[in-house]
């Protein structure tokens, strides 16, 4: 049943309703923006470039729907203005923490499975492959965008999640590389004013 086997070269025309605007024409162009029902992972360069702005004109959007933004273990407070002056209708935006890598993960998995949310993302620097896995599964056939940031030192290490995203500041801009993808090869580095 060869016709029956995906290959990673036989890449087909997303459909675009699984693709939520980026707000960042260069990333949409490239691959159509944020893949939803599918797991993410972002590992920043180091810790504090910017990382989460990448994330605010799709959050912004979002925002405006009636489900949640659920935020798990952030390194930071999100400062509520700044997100309320980015388009955030800070209303709709849920922090929680964890003790362990293995609640956090749970926290997420569960904000996956309730359908209340519409993005949950994720602060995971230990993530174990099987969290990973599970996030991935729970994400199946979900119109939510789900996100986990990594720490810099993940960033040749191999793991399941189907998207990788690395970001590197460099001056005013902002270098994305997206090594791996479902569906496609690597595509060289995308560069967007931050």
């Amino acid at each position: 049943l060869p016709s029956q086997v995906w290959r990673g070269k036989e890449h087909h025309q997303p459909n675009s309703s699984w693709y939520l605007p980026s707000g960042f024409l260069e990333i949409d162009e490239k691959i159509n923006g944020w893949p939803l029902g599918t797991l993410i992972e972002i590992v920043p360069q180091q810790i504090g470039i910017g990382e989460f702005s990448i994330l605010l004109p799709a959050l912004a959007r979002l925002s405006q729907g009636s489900r949640w933004i659920l935020l798990v273990c952030p390194p930071y407070i999100p400062y509520a203005p700044f997100l309320s002056n980015m388009g955030l209708d800070t209303s709709k935006v849920i922090v929680t923490h964890a003790e362990t890598i293995s609640d956090a993960g749970w926290c997420m998995e569960k904000g996956l499975q309730s359908n209340a949310c519409s993005a949950v993302i994720g602060w995971l620097p230990q993530i174990t492959e099987k969290i990973i896995r599970r996030l991935q599964l729970t994400l199946e056939e979900k119109n939510v965008l789900g996100i986990f940031f990594t720490k810099p030192t993940t960033r040749h290490k191999n793991n399941p999640a189907p998207w990788r995203f690395i970001l590197r500041k460099k001056n005013h801009e902002m270098l994305v590389e997206i090594p791996k993808r479902r569906g496609g090869g690597p595509i060289s580095p995308i560069s967007i004013s931050n």
